[in-house]
């Protein structure tokens, strides 16, 4: 959530004095749990590229009806789930949810992968879980950053043989939706001080309203904080490239988007939706109440059923179709 640094300067001067005064040498370090907040590992993803990420398994309550593979939002975790898992759970809808590369307790925290092995290893990782369930609907479901690469994923010429997507807020503020100044400002700081590390304490975004999960997301140890540069400017250029590739998702899918976004503005998220092909099995859902993190907001109990209604086949019963087609022609 820290990509709120680029989100909120009104000036381009003041982006680059966030990205410089708001450095600070900070080491990783390996995650340690606490007694009031225990990392929870249920087992490993072994990949074809070597890498082994941990995973936090939700299981069903009953008889398993879906299996999703949950990617987090940036600097977040596996632990991003525990409160959609409340809703998705009881329905027969289990959830396995890996620390991605660079994220969580990864060899590689705090160190950007590069989109391609996000992507790769996302692919792998459905792969995986197909070969495990091969008689169980499955769905790749991702939050920002997650959904950002579960678009990537969906449009490749390759994609995963899942059954559709979930992508909440998906993080496509980048490409032709970003105003070029941050680019290049950024590009320049990335340049110059890459492995320096942005706190974001001087920037006030609202993610989500609901406080307590907030609180629980920056006391997790698994969350990283104050993450390098280049690892920022890795985000945007995935952004940007979610951003293009939405002309080329076909795949069944539910897209969210809250009123209240904060982190990725509504312009961008029109680009996105616009571009989808017309043809494609996507539906398109808008929650006014809602910020960015839909699935934890206090609001969240119309797009969490939404979601589990989606992934059962069960249809959504929401207005929130009709509020997206409301939402696409409100464009300034």
């Amino acid at each position: 959530m820290i990509a709120a640094i680029i989100r909120k300067p009104k000036h381009l001067a003041l982006l680059w004095l966030a990205l410089l005064s708001g450095c600070v040498p900070i080491p990783f370090g390996i995650p340690k749990a606490r007694p009031d907040f225990p990392i929870v590992t249920s087992g490993y993803f072994h990949l074809p590229d070597g890498a082994t990420l941990p995973y936090r398994y939700y299981p069903p309550q009953g008889p398993l009806r879906a299996v999703v593979l949950a990617l987090h939002g940036y600097t977040d975790s596996r632990d991003g789930w525990v409160i959609l898992a409340k809703t998705l759970n009881p329905r027969g809808i289990a959830i396995y949810a890996p620390d991605q590369s660079s994220f969580g307790a990864t060899a590689n925290r705090g160190f950007w992968p590069g989109t391609d092995t996000l992507v790769d290893e996302a692919r792998d990782m459905a792969v995986i879980l197909r070969a495990r369930y091969p008689d169980q609907k499955l769905f790749v479901m991702g939050e920002s950053m997650g959904g950002a690469v579960g678009i990537l994923l969906g449009a490749s010429k390759n994609p995963p043989p899942v059954d559709g997507y979930v992508l909440s807020a998906p993080a496509v503020w980048g490409g032709a939706a970003m105003d070029p100044g941050y680019r290049i400002v950024l590009g320049l700081a990335d340049a110059v001080v890459p492995a320096k590390r942005l706190t974001g304490q001087a920037v006030h975004v609202t993610a989500s309203d609901n406080r307590a999960a907030l609180i629980a997301f920056g006391e997790d140890p698994l969350t990283i904080h104050a993450p390098r540069l280049d690892n920022l400017a890795g985000l945007v250029r995935l952004m940007g490239q979610a951003q293009n590739a939405c002309a080329n998702f076909r795949q069944k899918a539910l897209f969210l988007y809250g009123g209240h976004d904060e982190l990725i503005p509504p312009e961008a998220m029109r680009r996105c939706w616009s571009a989808i092909p017309a043809a494609a099995p996507v539906t398109l859902a808008f929650y006014p109440p809602d910020y960015h993190l839909l699935p934890r907001d206090k609001e969240r109990a119309v797009p969490d059923n939404d979601i589990a209604n989606f992934i059962l086949g069960e249809g959504l019963n929401s207005a929130a179709p009709s509020q997206a087609t409301v939402f696409l022609g409100d464009a300034d």
